[in-house]
This record gives structure tokens, C-alpha cells and sequence, in this order.
């Protein structure tokens, strides 16, 4: 099974390829170390994504990222589709825009306290999860833009004026 669902994955447009290579990216780097250093008292501390004063931030940016790749993996797996065909780059884009607002507004919290406190520093897991989620946001609005895109050429588009060979 899992050759033939990587051998579906391989088969999708590249763009589909990067925005979900973006989503999984971001979703990993959840996981990873957001903030670091010292605590207070010599301690040795690193926060993930989940932990620490963003912790609700990072749960719902890993739901979010998680919910994108599962518009397409389950309908490769063959699930259901968990959003129509015509709504799922808008749905797409707007949940990878919420993510990607989160992330920052998660990277402006940390970036006060690691002000606040002189021995903490920011880690590389907020940059990897923002990187990812900046990749997702520009791949679903490229996908949005060539969907509208489709659609008012399908409507502009009239068979009998072509020549018929």
C-alpha cells in the first residue's frame, strides 16, 4: 500500500508536490525547538512548538497543516473527498494563510520574551515551521490564481468559433 500511495503522490502536479512538501515541513518543524537557552537559575531549557507560551498557537498551526495534507491524501488513499474539487485551493490557501499568520504572530511572542529574558534565544524550529508555511501559502495562491484562472477561459471559451479541420 505504501508504494502505491507514494507512486500516487509522485503522480501529482509538481505544484500540488510543493505545497504539500511546505505543509509537512511546517508540521515538522512544530515539532522541533522554538525557543532555548537559559532559565532562570542556570537551567538548560528547549521549548517546542507545543510548549512554552505558544503552545496553543502551535497545536492549532500543526491541526491547520495537518488538515491540508489530508485534502489530499485521503482522497489518494481512497477516502472521500473532504472538500469539493472547486472550493479545495480556495480552502487551501485560506487555511495556509491562517497557519502562516499564526507562526508569526507565535515568532513576535517569542521574540519579546527572548528580549524579556537575557539568556534564551530563538531556535531554528520556528523558522522551519515558518519557511514551510510561507511555501504552502505561495504554492495554494498560485493554485488559486490558475484555478480562476481556468475558469474564466472555460467561460470566454466557445467551441463553434474554433475551425474545423
Amino acid at each position: 500500500m505504501s508504494k502505491n500511495l507514494l507512486r500516487k503522490l509522485a503522480s501529482l502536479e509538481l505544484e500540488e508536490q510543493i505545497l504539500n512538501a511546505g505543509a509537512l515541513v511546517a508540521l515538522i518543524g512544530v515539532f522541533f525547538p522554538w525557543v532555548g537557552g537559559e532559565w532562570l537559575g542556570g537551567e538548560a531549557v528547549a521549548y517546542s512548538g507545543f510548549s512554552f507560551y505558544t503552545a496553543f498557537l502551535g497545536i492549532t498551526v500543526i491541526c491547520l497543516e495537518l488538515f491540508v495534507l489530508l485534502i489530499t491524501i485521503i482522497p489518494l488513499t481512497g477516502g472521500p473527498q473532504l472538500i469539493r474539487k472547486q472550493n479545495r485551493n480556495m480552502v487551501r490557501l485560506l487555511v495556509t494563510a491562517e497557519a502562516t499568520i499564526l507562526i508569526l504572530a507565535s515568532l513576535s511572542v517569542l521574540t519579546k520574551t527572548t528580549l524579556e529574558f537575557a539568556r534564551m534565544e530563538l531556535r531554528f524550529g520556528i523558522y522551519l515551521s515558518l519557511i514551510g508555511s510561507l511555501v504552502a501559502l505561495l504554492y495554494s495562491y498560485l493554485r488559486f490564481q490558475e484555478q480562476k484562472r481556468k475558469e474564466v477561459q472555460e467561460l470566454f471559451h466557445h467551441p463553434e468559433d474554433t475551425p474545423i479541420p
